[in-house]
């Protein structure tokens, strides 16, 4: 699957250099020029990796890598001509992954984003902790689903349902097979309860909310490809 990458540079001929160094490498790229710019493309788009300015008008780098680590830990690096010590280490104390100075060769920072999403595919297999469907990202370890990098305010059921969703991707699921699976065989409940949460699940997913497909008189199917 391609990866995408989103740039936040506020120096236009800087940003588009950087920019035209990932789709020369197959990179799917989108460019912010400000902080404020960059948080509504990430959270609306599925971003795999931020390569994040420090000093920028309207929201500075800082702020930016702050606020995507209240929801997400998609990786950030971090590109500044402040090389002083506290500003690196301001910088990691905000949980970003790495730092590069500028002025530097986007060929290294091409290379940086490529080892680094190599090594989060590692553990991006359904036999991993984590299990990537289109821009859904299930989390087994902590019980946490994502969708474009933000994680869903979940309830315990409604976690269960929509991680037998993503572990069963396109396959046809009654509802008797979801309501003993998720709420067990031995618990009477009626199987209406299972539409009640799919409904619920679609609230969660918002306009991607066609992923989870009405099999009219069966069930449900769970489907990101298009």
């Amino acid at each position: 699957m391609q990866k995408h990458i989103l740039v936040v540079e506020d120096e236009q001929t800087i940003n588009r250099m950087i920019a035209n160094y990932f789709k020369k490498e197959g990179y799917a790229v989108s460019q912010a020029l400000n902080g404020e710019e960059a948080l509504a493309i990430f959270a609306r788009e599925p971003i795999d990796l931020v390569c994040l300015d420090i000093m920028m008008p309207k929201m500075n780098g800082w702020e930016v890598a702050y606020k995507l680590r209240e929801s997400s830990m998609t990786p950030i690096i971090m590109m500044s001509a402040l090389s002083e010590e506290d500003d690196i280490l301001k910088s990691y104390a905000l949980k970003v992954d790495d730092y590069i100075t500028k002025p530097f060769n986007p060929r290294v920072l091409v290379a940086k984003v490529a080892n680094m999403l190599d090594r989060l595919a590692l553990t991006q297999t359904p036999e991993g902790p984590n299990v990537q469907r289109n821009n859904i990202r299930l989390n087994i370890q902590e019980k946490i689903i994502y969708l474009n990098n933000v994680k869903l305010p979940l309830t315990k059921k409604e976690y269960d349902l929509f991680k037998f969703f993503i572990e069963n991707e396109g396959a046809i699921c009654s509802r008797k097979l979801l309501r003993e699976t998720v709420w067990g065989e031995d618990v009477e409940v009626d199987e209406r309860i299972v539409d009640t949460y799919v409904k619920k699940l679609r609230h969660h997913l918002g306009k991607y909310n066609d992923y989870i497909k009405t099999i009219f008189g069966v069930g449900y199917r769970f489907e990101t490809r298009s």
